[in-house]
């Protein structure tokens, strides 16, 4: 029987960023994990910026966030020696003269300003409908998730470090150490996004599945190197190739793309753009959005071998090696996790 470390239950954002950091301080890690097109991480734009936009305010712990970020980058493409960093401005469109005074207003806040550019940006693309401009965010920019999740999950593949299968609960035992078949491991932890909802272990926390929704079109002559933020997000990809999303349906729990999320982001992103649109690709997934918008970290209750690293929702990517480290410094040190992603906080919800 082979033993590691760590075994690490699905391998898509949170997954990826937590092997990778684990075997960085010498553990070793097994991944178990089903391969699929269609998944939150796969799909996702892989954009991240250090504000929410609707309000010009700063994200959750956001000054933490940065730096774990950048490294993690930094590490992960010297380690592949292969790029999936793309820097790359926001601009927020303003929609009218309040929200270029509140822009101002808010950029002269010491939080802020090393994220908010304390001027208005003139709208320089003719087939961009913006009359009030623009504001530009910093520190912002665009990983390339799906080549990062595929360069990890081949390396581990050809380590043999890797079972491409769905993981089966029955097959578990939880003794003294961590069985799994004919895996062994000191401790397991589940990265299983939205399908955490199936997972016995952890039924007792809020995880709230929300469906979003993404169109990648063909713009010829738009020439947009700048991630537009508005009622839509357009995101440049190159040669002509945009994204365009996303939207938030909290009722339908699958990941099928649907006609009405179809029309309503091209309609959007018509009243933005005067260019004709070719549509390209249209997909759907589930992100895993917990009650309380905060992510789900820590030990189950019940069995100190298991550990859950979920949650992270729609600021995946910037949050993700911030709390991979917090986790890491748990499970290793006994260092305690911040009580608001700390499972704890959902104790008494559960029953054994």
């Amino acid at each position: 029987m082979k033993h590691f470390d760590y075994l690490i239950v699905g391998q898509g954002l949170a997954g990826t960023v937590l092997a990778f950091k684990l075997i960085q301080q010498g553990k070793s890690v097994f991944i178990i994990d089903k391969h699929r097109e269609h998944t939150s991480s796969k799909i996702a734009p892989g954009a991240y910026n250090p504000m929410v936009l609707k309000r010009f305010t700063p994200c959750w712990k956001v000054e933490e966030q940065l730096d774990p970020l950048k490294q993690f980058i930094d590490d992960f493409e010297t380690s592949f020696q292969d790029k999936i960093h793309i820097p790359m401005p926001l601009w927020r469109k303003f929609q009218s003269v309040q929200e270029q005074n509140l822009w101002m207003e808010k950029s002269e806040s010491a939080r802020l300003k090393p994220f908010m550019e304390p001027r208005f940006i003139s709208n320089p693309h003719q087939h961009i409908q913006a009359d009030f401009g623009f504001g530009q965010v910093n520190n912002s920019g665009r990983v390339i998730l799906p080549k990062m999740i595929q360069l990890f999950r081949d390396r581990m593949i050809k380590e043999s470090l890797f079972l491409d299968e769905e993981f089966n609960q029955e097959d578990l035992e939880l003794k003294d150490i961590v069985r799994y078949k004919d895996i062994s491991a000191d401790k397991i932890v589940f990265c299983e996004g939205h399908r955490m909802t199936l997972n016995p272990m952890f039924a007792h926390l809020p995880m709230l599945p929300t469906k979003g929704e993404l169109i990648t079109v063909r713009i010829n002559d738009l020439k947009v190197e700048q991630h537009i933020k508005t009622g839509i997000s357009l995101l440049p990809l190159g040669d002509d190739l945009y994204k365009v999303g996303a939207t938030f349906n909290w009722l339908e729990k699958d990941e099928i793309p649907t006609e009405a999320a179809k029309v309503d982001l091209v309609n959007k992103l018509r009243a933005l753009v005067d260019l004709d649109v070719e549509l390209v690709n249209h997909q759907a997934g589930l992100r895993p959005a917990v009650k309380d918008r905060r992510a789900l970290v820590g030990q189950h209750p019940e069995h100190s071998q298991v550990y859950v690293f979920n949650g992270l929702g729609s600021r995946g990517l910037l949050i993700s090696p911030y709390l991979a480290n917090q986790l890491i410094a748990y499970m290793e040190e006994s260092i305690a996790l911040n009580p608001e992603v700390d499972i704890n906080r959902f104790a008494k919800e559960y029953t054994c």
